[in-house]
């Protein structure tokens, strides 16, 4: 009955919050402003690392030796830096992250990395460049030679001065020579193009800046946080004063 009697005459509990948050709107100030502040510290305590971060993506091509484009191997390389971290976002892509305190120090190292990286890579591409176009040149020696027989064979057999058995044999060769042929040119013209094709890799960025301190995000989760605590404590406020109220009458 009390019970009753109690939501009769309190209707409007919503209203009754509202207003008690309304005159109390400065906690919507303080309070966020506080964890704001405190967020944003605690934060940078807990996130503290290095000031300066060198990045690099490097081009690698048409390279696809696990040796060249392991991140771990490309790590091993250089055990002298020591904050080194070496990741391919996607094929054909590998970038290096340099990290420390000292600008220079950061900029003079990931300079090193890329340096020896870069050129390991040019070398082995100037390597496979030349091996398949001395493959190709004996290739092509091969195609004349072949197309010389097929060019002779073909004089012998439309020259009409052959019995029926060196016409037979010759036909037998000429065949021969030209299925040989057709092979090659095959292997040539695919050569042709993969030479015509082929990437060679290049350094795509190389760029050191501060690290980055996430002020934005922990602004954000601290204007959240305090938001969230200014409505938790003010709820428990005006019920604390609510209970008092009604056990005094």
């Amino acid at each position: 009955m009390v019970a009753g009697l109690t939501a009769e005459k309190r209707p409007f509990v919503l209203y009754e919050y509202l207003r008690f948050f309304w005159q109390r709107k400065w906690w919507f100030l303080l309070v966020p402003l506080a964890t704001i502040v405190l967020t944003v510290i605690a934060g940078r305590f807990l996130l503290q690392g290095e000031k300066y971060t060198g990045k690099a993506v490097v081009f690698t091509g048409s390279i696809d030796v696990k040796e060249l484009t392991d991140p771990k191997n490309i790590e091993a390389k250089f055990p002298e830096v020591k904050n080194l971290d070496v990741v391919v976002p996607e094929e054909q892509y590998v970038q290096i992250t340099v990290k420390g305190d000292d600008e220079q120090d950061v900029s003079r190292e990931l300079k090193l990395v890329v340096s020896e990286y870069s050129q390991e890579l040019n070398r082995h591409s100037q390597e496979r460049i030349d091996v398949t176009t001395k493959y190709l040149h004996a290739l092509e020696e091969r195609e004349r030679a072949l197309q010389q027989k097929v060019d002779y064979y073909s004089e012998q057999i439309q020259s009409g001065r052959l019995n029926p058995e060196q016409l037979n044999d010759i036909s037998d060769l000429l065949v021969e020579s030209e299925n040989n042929l057709t092979e090659v040119m095959e292997r040539v013209n695919r050569i042709r193009g993969n030479l015509v094709f082929y990437e060679k890799p290049a350094v795509l960025s190389e760029t050191v800046a501060k690290s980055k301190t996430y002020t934005g995000q922990l602004m954000a989760v601290g204007l959240v946080l305090g938001l969230f605590l200014t409505v938790v404590w003010l709820v428990l406020w005006k019920y604390i004063l609510d209970a008092r109220r009604y056990y005094s009458s």
